[in-house]
This record gives structure tokens, C-alpha cells and sequence, in this order.
């Protein structure tokens, strides 16, 4: 089911969609900054992503290296090869 270069819509009709990845941080490290509502975001973010067919994963409070790695493990890699469609979205003061 492709879709012209300059389509105004993309074809949302696949039988997988794909995955919604959130990184998101309501605590940093230096315990000076905290991100009040977060957690509400996020559950809307995914309420929307799940409606539309995407299977959500969630990573709250990740140091760099572990962002880093949630990223490059395997299991996300393939995942995201075998997908037609995948949303990134960071959260951040």
C-alpha cells in the first residue's frame, strides 16, 4: 500500500501499524527539577497511540545510557524493521 511522495494523507490501512516509543521524565537526576503532569501526558499520548493502532512502549526516567540502549537492543531494532511505522516522542521540561 504505498503512498505518493507528496500525498497529503498516509495510508493508515496496514494490518500492523507499528510502534509509539515514549521516553518520557517527570524526575532528573539533580533532584531540582521535577516535571509535575507527566505522567497524565504520557497516558494521553498513549490512550491516542493505541487508538490509532500503534503498540506503545513507555520509558520513564532514563539516564543517557540507558536511553541509548533501550534504542539499540535487538529486540527494539527488529521490531522497529518489521513495522511500517514508527513515532518517537520524548517528553522534557
Amino acid at each position: 500500500m504505498p503512498v505518493e511522495k507528496d500525498a497529503e494523507e498516509y495510508n493508515m490501512n496496514h494490518n500492523r501499524r507499528g510502534k509509539a516509543v515514549i521516553f518520557y521524565h517527570d524526575k532528573y537526576e539533580d533532584n531540582t527539577l521535577h516535571r509535575d503532569g507527566a505522567a497524565v501526558d504520557v497516558s494521553i499520548l498513549k490512550e491516542t497511540y493505541e487508538a490509532l493502532g500503534f503498540e506503545v512502549i513507555v520509558h520513564k526516567n532514563l539516564n543517557f545510557a540507558a536511553i541509548q540502549n533501550a534504542i539499540t537492543e535487538g529486540k527494539f531494532i527488529q521490531g522497529v524493521l518489521n513495522c511500517t511505522q514508527v513515532l518517537l516522542c520524548c517528553l522534557h521540561l
